[in-house]
């Protein structure tokens, strides 16, 4: 078996080398082999060589479409919150003075905004980052 370096020259590959490694670390290599479809052996050979490969791994299971859904999520439930400010405003300024409507309305914003914030701690603690937004 052989390999290519950067100069373009061919090496053989002689030596097979075997290593013990965690869960985590198991689970870091084989997620980078998915996403780049490339081997374990080439995972290592590129680090060597290049001093890494270029991949975002997430704890538990988190990929970017996961995070682009939950991206996604958030825009709407800030969208949603503007929505319910600008009828609240149209009801203060016109002078609608009916608190049934006013108290409905702040207590949709106040579920919004908690829904958001739950939204947003359940996501930094799947993705490993603990510090709520």
């Amino acid at each position: 078996m052989s390999t290519k370096t950067k100069s373009g020259k061919k090496e053989t590959l002689n030596h097979i080398l075997k290593a013990r490694v965690t869960d985590r670390e198991y689970y870091k290599v084989m997620t980078v082999c998915q996403q780049l479809k490339i081997t374990p052996s080439r995972v290592i050979r590129a680090f060597l060589d290049q001093g890494g490969v270029h991949a975002t791994v997430y704890e538990n299971g988190v990929n970017d479409q996961t995070l682009t859904l939950l991206n996604q999520i958030i825009t709407e439930l800030k969208r949603i919150g503007n929505n319910i400010n600008q009828i609240a405003r149209v009801a203060n300024t016109t002078g609608l003075d009916d608190p049934v409507l006013i108290e409905n309305l702040n207590k949709a914003l106040d579920d919004l905004t908690e829904s958001k914030h739950e939204l947003l701690e359940k996501a930094s603690d799947a993705i490993g980052n603990h510090k709520a937004c």
